[in-house]
């Protein structure tokens, strides 16, 4: 029988199991072993796992999946790391972080950490409330987000949902959700309202601890949220290092590192395909924050994070950092 003939005896299943774990580093003769004892004969078997090897595409493969195996090892390590923390879903809340200790600390190390004296120097605290918008800028016209909730995918489709509004009209209509939690409209950063629009002035009551942002690029690199209670973007990540002011009202974050790779699986463009208010996350580990009014959270770049407005909010996502802030870090798309 020729060499040819034999192959096609060995189902191909058998095949792609063998060259699977011969590329994750299994010994050829403990693959051997599990081939016979699934009634590959040991002739067969060795012919198999020797056409293998010498295949031009698994060659080429190799160094790929030793690569792969050497990241995966990484990532196992930080997990257990992560996992003995003496509050290991907690995020540490600190004040007085100078711009060089934001900067050497957490961003470097990519740790998230709420600044609790940041937000509170701004002159918008105390001051930003939906009353206060509608009354200074009522008739400025806004985009904002609506029927979210007839949508699953809400946020990935955010410019369907888009319509304008006088800012007076959609405060009023926060105000009338006022006892109630709803999804359905919310004003979000893909609106660039501040950019486009005279609430631009709103930046002039946000002043940052030197160090802490490149001013002349604050206007185009900051977002306005403004929303009722019960407003969810679901669990996602950026490509950038975000600082997020929570000026007025409470959000609740949940965090989970970069690696956590379980969460590439399913992942469409930004978003995770799951979420940590419906699905079981174990055993990812998940930090969870309350942001108060006069919180700000440093979100570092890749970490994935769901949020939920637990009151009507307004919240300020500033990425204008005086250093190189764009990382197009993961895409679904590119890798299989």
């Amino acid at each position: 029988m020729g060499e040819q003939e034999r192959e096609l005896e060995v189902a191909p299943e058998w095949w792609r199991w063998a060259a699977e774990n011969l590329l994750r580093g299994v010994p050829e003769g403990q693959i051997s072993e599990q081939l016979q004892a699934a009634g590959v004969s040991s002739t067969q078997a060795g012919e198999l796992l020797s056409a293998i090897v010498r295949s031009p595409i698994f060659v080429a493969a190799r160094p790929f999946a030793r690569s792969a195996r050497r990241h995966e090892m990484l990532a196992r390590l930080q997990q257990r790391m992560a996992s003995v923390a003496c509050d290991p879903t907690g995020i540490p809340r600190r004040s007085g972080v100078s711009g060089e200790e934001l900067r050497d600390v957490y961003v470097a190390g990519n740790i998230p950490v709420v600044l609790t004296d940041v937000v509170t120097r701004w002159p918008a605290f105390g001051r930003w409330t939906p009353a206060y918008l509608s009354e200074r800028f009522g008739d400025v016209v806004v985009d904002v987000t609506t029927g979210r909730q007839s949508d699953p995918d809400y946020d990935m489709h955010a410019a369907r949902h888009t319509e304008s509004t006088p800012l007076r009209d959609f405060v009023a209509r926060i105000a009338g959700a006022a006892n109630e939690e709803t999804n359905d409209f919310y004003m979000v950063a893909n609106n660039r309202v501040l950019e486009r629009t005279k609430l631009g002035a709103l930046l002039d009551d946000v002043v940052l601890p030197d160090g802490y942002c490149a001013a002349q690029r604050l206007l185009g690199a900051s977002a306005l949220w403004l929303g009722p209670a019960g407003t969810v973007t679901p669990l996602h990540y950026d490509t950038s290092n975000i600082l997020f002011g929570q000026v007025y009202g409470r959000k609740r974050y949940r965090m989970i590192a970069p690696f956590e790779t379980s969460l590439f699986d399913g992942a469409r463009a930004m978003y995770a395909g799951r979420d940590p208010e419906k699905d079981p996350m174990a055993p990812v580990l998940v930090k969870d924050v309350v942001l108060e009014p006069g919180d700000a959270l440093f979100i570092p770049v890749g970490w994935w994070h769901h949020v939920r407005a637990l009151d009507a909010s307004i919240s300020l996502g500033i990425n204008s950092f005086p250093f190189h802030n764009d990382f197009d870090w993961y895409r679904p798309s590119n890798i299989g």
